[in-house]
């Protein structure tokens, strides 16, 4: 998989993620492509492959910071601090994870 640039994206890469509300820091923790992944939660990574919830075109992140969405309205579904998202021109690479 490659960023919008042309450079590969490596699991454990810090990425700026845009939402609605401002941009925000996130790991880079699974690869649509090759469903590779490092750091998710094991239960997150079974359900992803089996039930194929991942797109070949997308990743997964895992917010650094507060998750944004994170809300208290018991009608609503609780969110995790993982995202689905596509890799596209607003997705940006912040830094390298440490070899």
């Amino acid at each position: 998989m490659k960023y919008h640039d042309g450079l590969d994206i490596q699991l454990g890469d810090i990425v700026i993620v845009p939402i609605p509300s401002g941009d925000n820091n996130a790991r880079v923790v699974m690869l649509g492509d090759s469903l590779e992944h490092k750091g998710a939660d094991g239960n997150f990574v079974e359900w992803v492959i089996r039930d194929i919830v991942l797109a070949a075109t997308s990743i997964v992140v895992q917010w650094l910071d507060l998750n944004p969405f994170t809300h208290s309205d018991s009608g609503v579904a609780p969110v995790d601090d993982y995202m689905f998202t596509t890799v596209d021109e607003h997705v940006r690479l912040v830094s390298r994870a440490a070899a």
